[in-house]
């Protein structure tokens, strides 16, 4: 009997082991997480953070808002008006501006997006059905029009994305379009289309209204693209010639769209998950965002000025979130107080932290006012260091940058 017993608790130990071995690490559960939320400590992610405050002088000051920037190679680029990018030292130092704007060949209408090269630091400047690019210095090296090819102008191309040398994805905005994007190789000949899922291509071409949570969304990691293929249950990349891969897979479970009646005014208060905003990515983590509707889950509440500058909080069904790549780990990030969005600083005391960008080298990149910066010294608990740079500013100075060091 004592041997049929321990047979069978060995069983059930290797299965469990097995289970655990074949656990499918792509698999990001938002179903199941639905209702629970948690505080996260800065910590837990992070090895470091920087409170950098930016030179201010009449050529470096800067007008919000600040969330277009990158962080590459020890410096910040901040685009600024959608004419120019004022680019700073990794210690707050102001190098120069860069503004190339104009009606010349080798200039730009307007500044729409800039990408900058990790490997070259040259700069990639999107403005109106074209792409130009500099190097570090500013000076201009080749226009791409991305209309050039009929195959790919029907489809409205808007972005580009360089995998690699000899490797491009285009986006296209066509709304009616069964493709997404397409992979070429330097020359701009498509190699391969990437599509809508049926169900997404089927509900976006029969609706009466463009339905915005269906439009594709792209992100560059290192030397993949990440592409949301509408909805985006399955989060793709292409990284090569031949193909996407699935590198990870959402799981909406009943909390799909398909199980929504869509033909209503507002759909935003109904019961399902959709992504909101930009999506993070580093080294061992995905930062994204949901607009849960009317699903259980606790709102970010904001406040806003009126007209006689009377504050009012705001309840929006909004939560971040974080997923662990090593674990398989999903976990929804409750708003840690009111006014605030990310997570807890505890190493510095200062508020809390989302991401504007994440580096190649795992920096997490966001931006405080010099004001905020202040208030937040005024009536919070925080380090003397905190406490020493915010006595240094004056309320009217550059913002402070925040430099975390994600945990590898």
């Amino acid at each position: 009997m004592k041997k049929l017993i321990i047979i069978l608790i060995t069983i059930t130990l290797f299965s469990c082991i097995q289970e655990e071995k074949t656990k499918d690490l792509r698999v990001i559960d938002l179903a199941s997480n639905v209702g629970k939320t948690s505080v996260v400590n800065l910590s837990e992610i992070a090895e470091s953070i920087d409170y950098i405050p930016l030179e201010t002088n009449d050529e470096s000051l800067l007008a919000p808002p600040l969330t277009n920037l990158n962080f590459v190679n020890g410096k910040l680029y901040i685009r600024q008006f959608m004419t120019e990018i004022k680019i700073f030292n990794q210690d707050g130092s102001f190098i120069k501006i860069f503004n190339k704007k104009g009606r010349g060949p080798q200039e730009y209408e307007s500044l729409f997006d800039f990408y900058i090269d990790p490997l070259t630091s040259n700069l990639l400047i999107y403005s109106h059905r074209k792409l130009s690019e500099y190097n570090s210095e500013g000076d201009f090296i080749k226009r791409i029009l991305l209309h050039q090819k009929e195959e790919i102008s029907i489809f409205g191309p808007n972005r580009y994305f360089k995998i690699e040398e000899n490797l491009n994805l285009i986006t296209f905005r066509n709304y009616k379009s069964k493709y997404t994007s397409c992979v070429t190789d330097s020359l701009f000949n498509v190699l391969y289309f990437i599509s809508f899922s049926d169900k997404d291509l089927s509900t976006r071409l029969n609706s009466s209204k463009q339905i915005y949570f269906l439009d594709p969304y792209f992100y560059k990691f290192r030397d993949s693209v990440r592409i949301f293929n509408g909805y985006g249950e399955n989060i793709l990349s292409a990284s090569n010639s031949k193909g996407v891969d699935t590198s990870f897979i959402l799981n909406y479970g009943e909390y799909h769209y398909k199980n929504i009646n869509l033909n209503v005014r507002n759909y935003n208060n109904l019961p399902f998950i959709r992504r909101y905003r930009s999506v993070y990515e580093s080294t061992n983590y995905l930062f994204m965002e949901f607009f849960m509707g009317s699903l259980p889950h606790k709102p970010k509440i904001i406040l806003r000025y009126e007209r006689k500058k009377n504050e009012k909080k705001v309840e929006l069904p909004i939560t971040a979130s974080l997923f662990n790549k090593k674990t398989g780990q999903f976990q929804y990030v409750d708003q840690p107080e009111i006014n605030q969005f990310g997570f807890v600083d505890d190493f510095e005391g200062g508020p809390a932290i989302w991401p504007n960008y994440i580096s190649e080298d795992d920096f997490m990149v966001t931006i405080i006012d010099a004001y905020k910066f202040i208030q937040h010294a005024q009536t919070h608990k925080v380090s003397d260091k905190f406490k020493k740079i915010a006595d240094g500013l004056k309320e009217t100075d550059n913002p402070v940058v925040v430099l975390v060091k994600l945990k590898k």
